[in-house]
């Protein structure tokens, strides 16, 4: 009697796309979800990020392709946000280049996903590591001295000879 569960799990099959049911996903941990790089991402770059894991089937890892042009019209977004999100991406962790496009070639810039394995090697997570940058503060002090400054050196500049 042929087992079923092995049936379901056979990886010749289901490779070849004999085996029903069997559908992609993205798994979003809450650990990524609840990561500051994470939320400081517009949702047009979530977007970016979302259809180059569309892309990943396992084994595809740093072979990712979307051009701009095709981001822009897939996703239904600017070409602004279509240009942005990759360097916003990498910026904060979630993709890294691994072969760069080239307008003169036509072929469009190659990605792979930190949260996947690479080559046999482990994950990097690098977006556990992205921490967003602190604005300077000035405190009042320091703009009235600077303000001061530059008060008289316009007096001293712009004296009229008398």
């Amino acid at each position: 009697m042929p087992n079923p569960m092995k049936e379901r799990f056979d990886r010749k099959k289901r490779k070849k796309g004999l085996i029903e049911g069997f559908e992609q996903y993205k798994k979003l941990t809450y650990r990524m979800l609840e990561s500051e790089a994470w939320r400081c991402l517009p949702s047009n770059h979530i977007k970016f990020y979302l259809e180059l894991c569309r892309r990943y089937n396992g084994s595809n890892n740093g072979k990712l392709s979307l051009s701009k042009r095709e981001a822009a019209k897939l996703l239904h977004i600017g070409d602004g946000a279509a240009q942005a999100a990759p360097k916003r991406l990498q910026e904060h962790g979630f993709i890294k280049v691994t072969k760069p496009g080239s307008f003169r070639g036509r072929r469009a810039t190659e990605y792979a996903l930190t949260d996947k394995s690479l080559d046999g090697h482990h994950p990097t997570n690098e977006w556990q590591r992205w921490r967003k940058k602190k604005k300077q503060k000035w405190d009042i002090d320091t703009i009235r001295e600077d303000a001061l400054d530059e008060l008289k050196f316009q007096k001293t500049a712009y004296k009229s000879p008398s």
